[in-house]
């Protein structure tokens, strides 16, 4: 398989993967894949039109919402009109990933925390029926939760360095 092949496979895969876990429109998702996979300082919009073959408005409609999510950036260069949009800071889309991720395991741990309660309270044959898998699961949304923030931390602390 050649290196654009291959390419292109990977920001086919890419950009599946990207739909799923962010919600993203399949043409969204694709030129995210695109400025993630490029070896260029950037993509023009005209760079993205050519490379997913959509018409300008759904080109636009894209990269705007991928603006406005903080996916990607754009700048400009000195004597040059265009705009060139890049993956935005590396260091700051992990640490909103993250942060994604942490706040959706901290509103299972409330619920958790919630129903818990409420078993224990109005249903005790049930609150000791589901004891051991509860803290078992409970366990490990604790641990997971000490790890994302541990993360963040460093990935702060690195970007702080830089």
């Amino acid at each position: 398989m050649s290196k654009e092949e291959t390419k292109n496979k990977l920001i086919e895969e890419f950009g599946v993967h990207f739909e799923s876990e962010y919600d993203l429109p399949p043409l969204a998702a694709r030129i995210f894949a695109n400025l993630v996979i490029t070896e260029e300082e950037g993509l023009t919009f005209e760079d993205c039109i050519n490379k997913r073959g959509a018409s300008k408005s759904s080109i636009s409609t894209s990269l705007n919402l991928l603006l406005q999510m903080d996916f990607v950036k754009y700048f400009t260069k000195s004597g040059d009109r265009k705009r060139y949009f890049k993956v935005a800071e590396k260091n700051t889309f992990f640490i909103k990933k993250l942060n994604r991720s942490l706040k959706k395991l901290e509103r299972e741990s409330e619920m958790l925390r919630k129903i818990t309660a409420y078993n224990e309270q109005y249903r005790p044959e049930k609150h000791e029926e589901n004891k051991t898998k509860i803290t078992v699961y409970g366990s490990c949304i604790a641990n997971m939760t000490k790890d994302l923030k541990t993360t963040i931390a460093e990935l702060k602390r690195q970007q702080q360095q830089d």
